[in-house]
């Protein structure tokens, strides 16, 4: 996949702080982001991101880490974190701006020992990697084995029941009319004259994710609602 996004951050990170990037769903909708959010300091984290962050502890894995947000935080207040993200650029900027330990690596294909983590991270609802519901139990599998028997994994996703907005409501609506999961999506990036592949992408909701869970070695201990379905949860090992 061509590395539009990791582009992003890196110009972001340059100084082009004008533009921003797209994310346009199948059907046609397109919504813009901005890159600032991925540069925001701890004051600036969303609450139920806060909430999550206190159940950070010991050896910390950062899945899918941006532009390194969380793994600063994390360092800064004296833990031992590993970042990682597919995108190359991503990485670049990770290391540009100070994240001791970021690498760039494939959570599918992880080069990484067994039962090393106490934490895992998958903030930026990257818990939609897995692209479909068999793709999602499969991630959690391969990070459960990552943990710690006594591990925790700390992640965030949307609860797409919970909207008003009726684009969101008709593609959920015609998801399950052909017997697809309500948060399955296909979208790409869009950035300048820059344009990924079209790529799955999944939002699950806290019932599946407990489901998912406990087929994959965790359980789900906490979950921290926020805005527009919006959640974080905290899961341990089973």
């Amino acid at each position: 996949m061509k590395d539009v996004f990791g582009q992003a951050l890196l110009n972001y990170w340059q100084n082009d702080h004008k533009t921003h990037y797209n994310i346009k769903r199948d059907d046609g909708r397109i919504d813009g982001g901005s890159l600032k959010n991925y540069f925001r300091k701890y004051p600036q984290f969303s609450n139920i991101e806060k909430k999550a962050l206190k159940h950070a502890r010991g050896k910390i894995l950062d899945v899918g880490c941006g532009a390194g947000r969380h793994i600063l935080y994390l360092q800064k207040i004296g833990l031992d974190i590993l970042g990682i993200d597919e995108s190359p650029l991503a990485i670049k900027v990770c290391q540009e701006r100070g994240c001791k330990n970021a690498k760039v690596m494939d959570i599918f294909k992880p080069k990484l020992k067994s039962n090393t983590f106490d934490t895992i991270i998958l903030f930026g609802n990257n818990l939609g990697i897995g692209g479909t519901l068999k793709g999602v139990k499969k991630l959690l599998k391969i990070i459960r084995k990552l943990a710690k028997k006594d591990g925790r994994l700390l992640l965030n996703s949307i609860d797409v029941n919970i909207t008003k907005d009726k684009s969101h409501i008709n593609y959920r609506e015609k998801n399950l009319k052909q017997n697809k999961y309500i948060g399955a999506l296909k979208i790409r990036i869009e950035y300048k004259n820059l344009i990924s592949d079209w790529f799955k992408w999944i939002n699950i909701e806290p019932k599946i994710l407990k489901h998912l869970a406990s087929e994959s070695g965790w359980r789900v201990e906490k979950i921290y609602k926020g805005k527009q379905g919006n959640y974080s949860a905290i899961l341990k090992t089973i």
